[in-house]
């Protein structure tokens, strides 16, 4: 129950919050840490990703958008890049379709779909999923604010498709806010009701879900650098301890 209550809670703020000025578009919020938002980057641009993380993992990303409401991108991971051992790689990449289907307005916010398949850390071959599971399927609702600062807050619901040993929907919701101009907070929690049954092997958390934050920072709206902490609640059961990584975004047209 507690694990519903965090997703809920942020999910409630969405409705009941009083609304300012929208982002601009390249300040759209595309991800949270690592969970969707209803952001699109803009119609003719592209965005590229990367991301180092434990395991000295490297994860590459690259988008394009359409007409401002539509994003397609894919993704390819590889591990113990750094260091010595064996390089692997993910055995499949990552696929990433958007689609908003209401744009935010003054009184509502924007609504956005897609599908992810691209999860987190590394590839686990015998069970048929990442350590943390891709969103899958989900839909998502955003609202940007501005109260001396802006913050935008998100809320959604996913369902996996690393789902042979467990499956089941999920919920995620999650804040931006920003501190000082180009330095943004972030936070997200999501439940990981698709994997809380510690009664099955491939079950890979304590059934406290993830919570998740990190910093932003912009740098002439088409490039960002984070710093993410992920796992704080230590919900991942192989490892104890709070995951970092280093995320660079960089936006740019055709």
């Amino acid at each position: 129950m507690l694990k519903l209550f965090y997703s809920l809670s942020l999910a409630v703020l969405i409705l009941f919050t009083g609304s300012c000025r929208l982002y601009g578009q390249f300040r759209e919020d595309i991800r949270i840490v690592e969970s969707p938002t209803a952001g699109i980057i803009p119609h003719g641009s592209y965005m590229y990703d990367g991301s180092v993380g434990p395991f000295n993992s490297l994860l590459f990303e690259c988008d394009v958008g359409f007409r401002d409401r539509l994003m397609i991108g894919v993704s390819f991971g590889l591990q113990n890049f750094i260091g010595r051992g064996e390089i692997t790689s993910n055995d499949r990449p990552g696929i990433r379709i958007r689609l908003r289907l209401i744009e935010e307005i003054i009184g509502g916010p924007a609504l956005a779909v897609g599908i992810n398949t691209q999860g987190q850390e590394r590839w686990l071959k015998n069970w048929e999923r990442y350590e943390r599971k891709s969103k899958g399927f989900y839909a998502v609702l955003s609202k940007s604010y501005y109260m001396l600062r802006y913050f935008s807050l998100h809320c959604g619901v996913n369902y996996s498709l690393e789902n042979r040993y467990e499956e089941g929907p999920d919920l995620f919701a999650g804040l931006t806010l920003e501190a000082f101009t180009g330095l943004v907070l972030m936070v997200e929690y999501s439940g990981a009701f698709d994997d809380d049954n510690g009664d099955i092997p491939s079950c890979l958390t304590r059934g406290r879900g993830y919570l998740d934050t990190g910093v932003r920072i912009d740098y002439k709206e088409n490039l960002r650098l984070k710093f993410l902490f992920k796992d704080l609640l230590d919900n991942y059961t192989a490892e104890s301890g709070i995951s970092r990584a280093v995320e660079i975004s960089y936006v740019n047209y055709f």
